[in-house]
């Protein structure tokens, strides 16, 4: 799950919306909502829209395709917007902001975030709010590995001993490379977002090892330590754990010190959409959609009142024991960062 989260984005259904200008369907309904694709669309139909439409009597339409494409959608009439509800990621939940195309939030217009942690909507200023997150950690298979690396850079030096092979995401893997790889190293290595010299002069000993292979989607990950091509490497929880529960249980995760790394989804309110927005808003952030939700997606959830099934219980992040990434800081300086791993590392 990410602001960087990687996530299947249905571009084919949501370019087929953009090139008919979001008419027809769409512009009938009362309100109009972004979604993710696969698991995470599914989810917000059943437990945000389905029960809203039943509560209100008011008609959703559920807008699929990618975070980009729809601010350009906002910004291309932004009186008359094409979307009401803006389900997105951390980094352009923050270009929307900058660009004036959403509303903040408070407690007024939104009663539910008086039982959300003010953590949940300092990362983009107010403008919007955390609804739910993963975290990357370690995934690994257990019948291979039964002294898992406690920490990051433990992880780092035993992958350059040859105890295992990893798997790592390329850097084409853009919602969970930048993050959950390249300042998630840099970081537990010192470095800072301006200088990611530590992060990828390791990547690059790493690569030259023969200790790791690269994956550049989420699937490949799974499959790769199915066959044995990978034992450990990074992953996200909630897709680590749906695996798990699938059928392959050997796998299992965790995250080292010190923390995994937070990808989360940020819900918006486009400026001049439709006034129920906020009432749709406040019904998915209070505590029994949340929990809806969650138990559904398998994702933490910001609703400090949102209950977890057991299991789920156990395997959610609290928000305190996973570190945030400067995503605006990362995002200023993605094109160098994408320039130097092409340059070291290759594609």
């Amino acid at each position: 799950m990410s602001s960087m989260r990687n996530r299947v984005l249905t571009v084919v259904a949501g370019a087929a919306l953009s090139a008919a200008g979001l008419s027809g369907t769409a512009a009938a309904a009362d309100l109009t909502v972004t979604a993710f694709g696969g698991a995470w669309e599914k989810s917000l139909r059943s437990c945000y829209v389905e029960p809203f439409q039943k509560k209100t009597g008011k008609s959703v339409e559920v807008v699929l395709g990618g975070p980009p494409q729809w601010v350009n959608q906002i910004a291309a009439n932004p009186s008359q917007p094409p979307i009401d509800v803006l389900f997105t990621l951390i980094d352009t939940a923050l270009d929307a902001a900058d660009k004036g195309l959403v509303e903040k939030f408070d407690a007024g217009k939104v009663p539910a975030m008086a039982d959300i942690p003010a953590s949940f909507s300092a990362p983009v200023r107010g403008y919007g709010s955390v609804v739910n997150f993963g975290a990357a950690g370690l995934a690994y298979n257990a019948k291979k590995i039964k002294n898992p690396p406690k920490s990051w850079t433990e992880f780092i030096d035993r992958t350059m001993a040859g105890e295992w092979q990893a798997a790592l995401p390329g850097i084409n893997v853009a919602s969970t490379t930048p993050t959950a790889l390249i300042w998630n190293f840099n970081d537990a290595l010192g470095g800072k977002p301006s200088d990611i010299t530590p992060a990828i002069t390791k990547i690059k000993a790493l690569r030259d090892s023969g200790n790791v292979v690269f994956w550049s989607d989420v699937n490949q990950f799974l499959n790769q330590l199915q066959s044995g091509e990978a034992d450990i490497g990074i992953y996200w929880d909630g897709r680590a754990w749906a695996a798990h529960d699938g059928g392959f249980e050997a796998l299992n995760f965790y995250y080292p010190q010190p923390g995994g790394v937070i990808s989360p989804s940020i819900v918006q309110k486009v400026k001049n959409g439709r006034p129920l927005a906020w009432e749709f808003i406040d019904f998915a952030l209070s505590p029994t959609q949340q929990s809806c939700f969650a138990n559904s997606i398998q994702y933490a959830v910001v609703n400090s009142k949102a209950t977890y099934g057991d299991k789920l219980k156990e395997r959610v992040p609290s928000f305190k024991d996973v570190r945030w990434p400067p995503f605006a800081e990362i995002s200023a300086n993605m094109s160098r960062w994408v320039e130097t791993w092409n340059k070291e590392i290759g594609r």
